[in-house]
């Protein structure tokens, strides 16, 4: 597997020799009378370059200068599997495509026109000393369709898409439609001139599968790309039942007790559950983050990132920190995108790159439609916390917004957070759930910086508010926090208005922007009692400062509020929140809701 989708195109970078780990043994044999000159220090060797612009693995092993993981292992691993239908779901860019595309070129045939994959595209790597696999180089028709395209905003342009991806892979197969049988040559005809209605469509597949299989004389192997990216996006725009009626029939009908099909791989970023997409699938095997067969097959090892970096320990390291901390099937495994971005990039700063390709759409409907428990555990995972959740191998995207406890699955099987460990409690997975690297953790930092700016209505200064909590500034905390949650209580999009919201939503906001060498802590024990954030300085003698939020129990005016806030100063005082805080001084914040009017008290200082 290699770094893929990109913009750089077919290039190679020069590299330095590698520097012998003996010098002693390399060295020419001098004569006593020679001057022997000192030896430099080895210059460390160019870190392997990972052709970002190969979109699948021919391209990517015909890449000049390109290194291409050898991840052929996974040949043999699903040729072994008994599964009839094998869906492998990980998450985006981490190599589905490059395998998939891969397992495409191993196995397919010679067909009119269009050669088998050359033997030398396959040469000292592991399928290449792999008996069984190479007994099925070569042997199969495959139908290869990717699905990743489909991502349209109405379903009627879904449609026109996927009508022509089909007939681009009628195409593709070389299909002679006057060999098919009568119904099915009427059928192929009017795909291949996009003129397909939506129930010819949802049977073209099968149609396509049995035309191959009548013209080699073989069963055909069914290669499926992101399968579920049509049916996440139409979640998202609003079509989802016909998408899910349509596609239950395109992969039933070709997957299902299909004579013409020898088997079936599909991969995706999640199973899609209860809609019947594939739980009616014959002798069906799901492999997902859970799983352990195919563990090391997607995304980097850290031995497979040790050479890439060629012994680089300061890449190696940093590395490590931003995009390691995956756990599959008990190994570390790495964002494979963001490591091979970064190869071509070897002396640029470390950054968010697997999140920069568009990555924050699920997370930010999940997050502005989520109970405030899930707020809170996002608080704690920012904080680098482990939480446990029952996690499921598959989703209902219909049920994820009517039940919470579903966020955190989405979350981990789209590669926002890592499972740890796994137990079981009566049948249930328990997962230890945190967040994989510094990646994920700065994304999850800026969607809500980006919602606090956007609900204080441009006006909103994460440092600013916290200085101006550590200073005593009344005025501007007043001034900012009463624009944010005015913004919050106007977002159409949240569907749970109460007042833990905003705090939870606060603190995620800020969590980021303490200034150096500050942590925030919420919801733990200070004096007798729990306050509901506190800024704790690196030093004692620098200032602390606690935070105490009220809910109005009735009322929305500006008098709903000071009651409110007297609740919170009162709690303040009675729990003896500042006198347990860390600081000098230590300030208490009082914060009162009501509707839309809050009022902001600073209490005495204490320290």
């Amino acid at each position: 597997m290699v770094g893929r989708f990109g913009g750089h195109g077919k290039r190679s970078r020069p590299r330095a020799p590698t520097a012998c780990a003996f010098p002693c043994l390399t060295q020419p044999t001098t004569a006593p009378s020679l001057r022997v000159r000192p030896q430099r220090p080895p210059v460390p060797a160019m870190p392997k370059y990972l052709p970002l612009g190969a979109n699948d693995f021919a391209d990517a092993r015909t890449t000049p200068g390109a290194t291409v993981v050898d991840k052929t292992a996974f040949i043999g691993r699903v040729l072994r599997s008994p599964a009839r239908a094998l869906v492998i779901c990980r998450p985006r860019r981490f190599g589905k495509t490059m395998n998939i595309t891969m397992l495409r070129d191993f196995l397919r045939t010679a067909m009119p026109g269009r050669p088998a994959a050359p033997d030398a595209l396959f040469a000292g790597m592991a399928a290449h000393a792999d008996p069984l696999a190479m007994a099925e180089r070569a042997q199969h028709p495959v139908v290869y369709l990717s699905l990743k395209g489909v991502k349209s905003m109405t379903w009627p342009d879904a449609l026109e898409t996927i009508g022509q991806l089909m007939a681009a892979t009628l195409r593709e197969c070389g299909i002679d439609r006057s060999r098919a049988e009568d119904a099915e040559a009427l059928l192929l005809e009017a795909v291949a001139k996009a003129q397909a209605s939506p129930a010819v469509l949802a049977l073209s597949l099968k149609a396509l599968t049995s035309a191959l299989q009548a013209q080699t004389g073989r069963q055909v192997w069914l290669l499926i790309d992101e399968y579920d990216a049509p049916i996440q996006t139409a979640w998202q725009y609003g079509y989802y039942p016909e998408a899910v009626a349509f596609f239950r029939t395109f992969f039933g009908e070709a997957a299902k007790d299909n004579p013409s099909v020898a088997r079936t791989v599909m991969t995706g970023v999640m199973r899609v559950a209860k809609e019947g997409i594939l739980s009616d699938l014959n002798n069906l095997q799901v492999d997902t983050v859970l799983e352990d067969e195919f563990a090391t097959d997607f995304g980097f090892t850290e031995a497979e990132v040790d050479k890439l970096a060629n012994d680089d320990p300061a890449l190696r390291d940093g590395m490590r920190q931003w995009y390691n901390g995956y756990t599959i099937g008990g190994h570390a495994i790495y964002n494979p995108w963001s490591v091979a971005e970064t190869l071509t990039k070897p002396r640029s700063p470390l950054q968010a790159r697997w999140i920069a390709t568009g990555g924050t759409d699920l997370l930010e409907r999940l997050a502005s439609q989520s109970p405030p428990s899930f707020h809170a555990d996002l608080e704690r995972w920012l904080m680098g916390e482990v939480v446990d959740h029952r996690v499921v191998q598959g989703v209902a995207l219909a049920d994820v917004e009517r039940h919470g406890h579903l966020l955190p699955t989405m979350l981990l099987h789209a590669g926002y957070l890592t499972a740890q460990a796994v137990r079981f409690e009566r049948g249930h997975a328990i997962a230890a759930l945190r967040t994989p690297n510094e990646e994920v953790r700065t994304a999850l930092e800026g969607l809500y910086q980006g919602w606090l700016a956007d609900f204080g209505r441009g006006g909103f200064d994460p440092r600013r508010l916290c200085a101006a909590l550590l200073s005593g500034d009344e005025e501007t905390v007043q001034r900012m926090l009463g624009g944010v949650v005015r913004g919050l209580l106007s977002y159409h999009d949240l569907a749970d208005k109460t007042p833990e919201r905003i705090y939870h939503v606060f603190v995620l906001g800020v969590l980021s922007q303490v200034p150096p060498g500050y942590r925030i802590e919420s919801n733990r024990e200070y004096g007798s009692g729990r306050p509901d954030v506190v800024l704790i300085p690196g030093s004692a003698d620098q200032p602390g400062a606690v935070i105490e939020f009220k809910a109005a129990k009735r009322g929305t005016d500006e008098a709903d509020a000071e009651l409110a806030c007297d609740a919170a100063e009162a709690q303040i005082r009675v729990k003896r929140y500042r006198e347990a805080g860390v600081g000098s001084p230590v300030l208490g914040w009082a914060v009162g809701f009501a509707g839309k009017e809050v009022v902001v008290r600073l209490l005495a200082a204490v320290g």
